[in-house]
């Protein structure tokens, strides 16, 4: 049964859509699915990309947040006295957020002015964000300017980047309701950095996913079918698994493999392919929406992610595709990176290899090749472990709750 919500919640995202972000939408929907009416402002103009069937389901209204026209700075020079506090609190703010240097500060203090004015007309009394990036400066401002309370999910590059000011992190947790993180091992990191004013308003809270879309499906599976699905960028790892194809090839082994997903690093990987001459056993099929990676997921015989740190610190936290790979019973390898154990429990749920190792990664391909029983085995543990720790309905009541309870605790305040 669904409960009408008494908290007024809108999503502050960097771009929305965007086809890699499967997590966002997934929440998103399983807010709805819970009984929660949304707003979902935009800061930028989505990319022009597939979109995923999914997304028609989402009845939250979609707004860009323009900044184009000065009626921002109309909120601070206006003649009443609210006018003349908010222009006090916001000279009082401007000093203080001088001291971090961000280079897009200016820009922010106008998104804040924006959202200001429309959350108070829509009645807005929270907002989420996802990254704990500039989406999550601007909802700080915006609250700290007078606006609705705010929460962030924190993800990796917003963790781990050599370019992550641990200052400014802290006080963007400090001054929310509270923050999520999707994994323990955030969790662990994050209480190393954070001062102890922002420690205690971290939560860890799993990536949820709709385990009826993702399930397993009554067609043969491929013998030999390696399946990548992620963004071609560094720390997902595609040069070790190129090198790994390019080692079994050696070996006299019969694999195949596709890469799914579009990135900076498309024409290296491609480069590499051309150099090894494995033009004909890897495909790179670009981006696609998620009822075509279901069918690869379905017909595959492996999903393979070896993730790497970053030369710049930023890394995988918690893959959404090893967990929608695991729900639809492929087996999976990847690596001890992050948060990516408590998906796979190694050797029970799925196989991980030391990072950046072509080797490891060869052998434990060749290995789940030749032993059929075991990728069954991993099958039936990977589905269970995904309905256990992973399913959208449940981490939705979850979050649902936690959204009711910074209403309940900012009326009593």
């Amino acid at each position: 049964m669904h409960i009408v919500s008494r908290v007024r919640v809108a999503y502050l995202l960097k771009k929305f859509p965007r086809l890699s972000e499967t997590f966002i939408l997934n929440e998103l929907l399983g807010q709805e699915r819970a009984g929660r009416e949304l707003r979902v402002f935009s800061r930028r103009t989505p990319d022009p990309e597939p979109r995923h069937p999914e997304l028609a389901r989402l009845k939250a209204p979609v707004e860009l947040v323009s900044v184009d026209t000065m009626q921002p700075w109309m909120e601070l020079f206006g003649p009443t006295p609210a006018h003349h506090a908010l222009l006090e609190r916001f000279g009082t703010l401007v000093r203080e957020m001088s001291e971090f240097q961000h280079p897009r500060m200016p820009a922010l203090f106008a998104e804040a002015l924006v959202l200001l004015r429309r959350t108070r007309e829509l009645g807005i009394e929270h907002v989420h964000v996802h990254f704990a990036t500039d989406s999550a400066l601007t909802a700080m401002l915006l609250h700290e300017l007078g606006g609705p309370g705010y929460s962030v999910t924190a993800h990796a590059k917003d963790i781990y980047r050599s370019t992550v000011d641990p200052r400014l992190f802290s006080r963007i947790v400090a001054r929310s309701r509270f923050v999520v993180t999707v994994c323990d091992a955030n969790v662990k990191y994050m209480e190393g950095i954070l001062t102890a004013e922002a420690r205690p308003r971290v939560r860890r809270l799993y990536n949820g996913i709709d385990l009826e879309s993702f399930a397993p499906r009554p067609v043969q599976r491929d013998d030999d079918h390696v399946l990548c699905v992620a963004r071609l960028v560094e720390k997902k790892g595609f040069i070790v698994l190129v090198e790994a194809i390019e080692l079994l090839r050696r070996r006299n082994v019969a694999v195949q493999a596709t890469f799914v997903g579009e990135g900076e690093d498309r024409a290296r990987i491609e480069g590499r392919i051309a150099e090894l001459g494995l033009g004909e056993r890897i495909r790179l099929v670009g981006a696609q929406d998620q009822e075509a990676v279901r069918g690869y997921m379905a017909r595959a015989t492996m999903q393979v992610l070896p993730c790497i740190v970053g030369e710049d610190g930023n890394r995988d936290a918690l893959p959404t595709t090893l967990i929608e790979a695991q729900a639809m019973g492929l087996p999976c390898i990847s690596t001890p990176v992050t948060g990516i154990p408590e998906i796979l429990d190694h050797g029970r749920a799925g196989l991980l290899v030391a990072e950046n190792s072509v080797v490891e990664t060869a052998d434990a391909i060749e290995r789940l090749l030749r032993d059929r029983t075991l990728r069954a085995e991993l099958a039936r543990a990977g589905r269970a472990r995904a309905e256990a720790l992973f399913d959208a309905r449940k981490t939705a009541r979850t979050l649902y709750d936690w959204f009711e309870g910074v209403g309940v605790a900012h009326a009593r305040a």
